[in-house]
């Protein structure tokens, strides 16, 4: 469900520093050199070392071929965890204004993490989009199965084959093993709720 068209952030910008300053701690902690990160996303030696300090204006495919090739979720990229351990407690209540925010620089969306942090078994997220935002120009697919109710707005959404629309009230449930992919329809902007297991944030 998530994404977002490139990132518009312009080099050197605070979002752009903290997204690098992650890959590289994430990377360096898995022992892996931006040569063997480079043969398994596609991506150069040098453009990576870019990325890495904030240097560069990767584009949403190019983020998730970076955490898919260091072993974490993109969502790792936006979202600071601390020691990523789970909150002990066996219910947390977060506040509206509370809600961590994942964020595509110029794409028009905005996400908030509904749950506390993407530890746990699933993920819950808040979507607000533009009209015109999407989750990309191509289909995506992952492990794990989602579900997401449009709470305002519409959007258009093609899974498999089908072509759908749909308007507030509706729902949708995939595989997402099934490429995937969605645009915010109409002129007002789309609210949603999306439900994804396991996490692939």
């Amino acid at each position: 469900m998530l994404g977002g068209k490139a990132m518009k952030e312009e080099p050197g910008s605070l979002e752009s520093i903290q997204i690098g300053s992650r890959l590289r701690s994430w990377r360096l902690a898995s022992g892996l050199s931006l040569h063997k990160v480079a043969d398994t996303s596609g991506l150069s030696p040098g453009y990576i070392s870019q990325v890495e300090r904030g240097l560069a204006n990767p584009s949403l495919e190019s983020l998730k071929r970076l955490a898919d090739a260091v072993g974490m979720r993109i969502g790792d990229l936006f979202v600071d965890e601390g020691d990523g351990s789970p909150e002990s407690s066996r219910f947390v209540v977060t506040k509206r204004g509370m809600r961590k925010q994942i964020r595509y620089p110029g794409s028009g969306i905005l996400n908030e993490l509904l749950t506390p942090d993407l530890q746990r078994q699933f993920e819950a997220i808040w979507v607000e989009a533009q009209p015109g935002a999407t989750s990309g120009g191509h289909p995506h697919s992952h492990a794990g199965e989602e579900c997401g109710v449009v709470i305002f707005g519409s959007m258009r959404f093609w899974v498999g084959n089908a072509d759908l629309e749909l308007a507030a009230g509706d729902s949708i449930y995939l595989d997402s093993t099934v490429p995937h992919r969605w645009v915010a329809t109409g002129t007002e902007p789309l609210v949603a709720v999306w439900m994804i297991t396991p996490p692939t944030f």
